[in-house]
């Protein structure tokens, strides 16, 4: 759905400077105007994808008078352009191309299930699954969680399938999830419901634990869900509590993240806690020195009593 949604998006796009191409040619501008005023607007069109929600986390700073330094912010804010250029127009709409199919990685190890975050799809981890591959790790694992416009109770669905899935194929017992944003929320919510008795290691990425006060700038009800200490945070906060997940678990996040405020909400009572800083939302998922932390987690030897 999310995939169709975007190739839609980008065909429009591309419609849209292919007749505003036409009607300055016919105006007598001369071509190669036309070329740099069209990648120009191509361009500032992208940036507007980052700067907007940057803008309001840097609203919401400026507000409650948290200071971070300006080059860490700027460098965020690159971060987020480079990330999201390469993920809107490439690695979600063209995951299949972008990707190939699973697993990637090694083959006789625990498996890693990389579960993406607010409309997102598989693309996302176009950069990190390889890392992880390359490393050594695996074999690692995507999902793809529908319907976007729903609940996270209903995305708990099909990730349980996809769990139960991996693990029949590998003959293994337990695997480990790694989790960008939402999907932090969506997998804590299949513990909750279902157990974490399948979980080895639980490693979330910018995922708002206690909801994010940017919320209402998404649509659906998985967004409307995130509220900053909202009903649905506070009922899978009770959950946990009556019933508590039994699995290591490490939550990275940044300072700087321009979805989830304050970034704080990214942490995670239960886990080990690792703030960084001058890197974006989605960038953290290209970050190289983020990779090497969640290669060194899911290396790191369980110990149970």
């Amino acid at each position: 759905m999310l995939q169709t949604m975007i190739r839609t998006m980008l065909v429009m796009e591309v419609l849209f400077y292919v007749w505003l191409g036409g009607h300055m040619s016919n105006l007598g501008i001369a071509p190669g105007r036309i070329a740099a005023l069209i990648l120009l607007m191509a361009a500032l069109w992208r940036f507007t994808h980052a700067y907007g929600s940057y803008l309001a986390a840097a609203m919401l700073r400026w507000r409650d008078g948290r200071a971070l330094p300006l080059g860490n912010n700027l460098a965020a804010l690159a971060s987020e352009v480079t990330t999201r250029i390469i993920i809107f127009n490439w690695s979600q709409p063209f995951q299949r191309f972008a990707l190939g199919s699973d697993p990637v990685g090694a083959d006789h190890g625990t498996p890693v299930l990389l579960v993406h975050g607010f409309v997102s799809n598989r693309g996302i981890w176009i950069r990190l699954r390889r890392r992880l591959a390359d490393a050594g790790v695996g074999p690692v694992y995507t999902v793809t969680l529908e319907p976007v416009t729903g609940s996270i109770d209903a995305m708990v669905v099909p990730l349980k399938a996809r769990i139960e899935q991996i693990l029949r194929e590998t003959g293994k017992e337990k695997l480990t999830v790694v989790a960008h944003s939402m999907g932090g929320l969506i997998t804590r919510a299949y513990m909750a419901q279902c157990g974490s008795q399948r979980i080895a290691r639980f490693i979330t990425l910018a995922s708002p634990h206690h909801g994010t006060r940017l919320a209402g700038m998404g649509l659906f009800e998985c967004a409307a869900q995130m509220k900053f200490e909202g009903p649905w945070i506070e009922m899978l906060a009770d959950m946990e509590a009556a019933n508590p997940p039994d699995v290591p678990a490490l939550s990275i996040y940044t300072l700087n993240d321009d979805l989830v405020y304050p970034p704080e909400s990214s942490v995670l009572e239960w886990a080990e806690n690792v703030p960084v800083s001058a890197v974006g939302h989605v960038a953290l998922l290209f970050s190289e020195s983020v990779a090497i932390r969640i290669i060194t987690a899911i290396r790191k030897r369980v110990i149970t009593a």
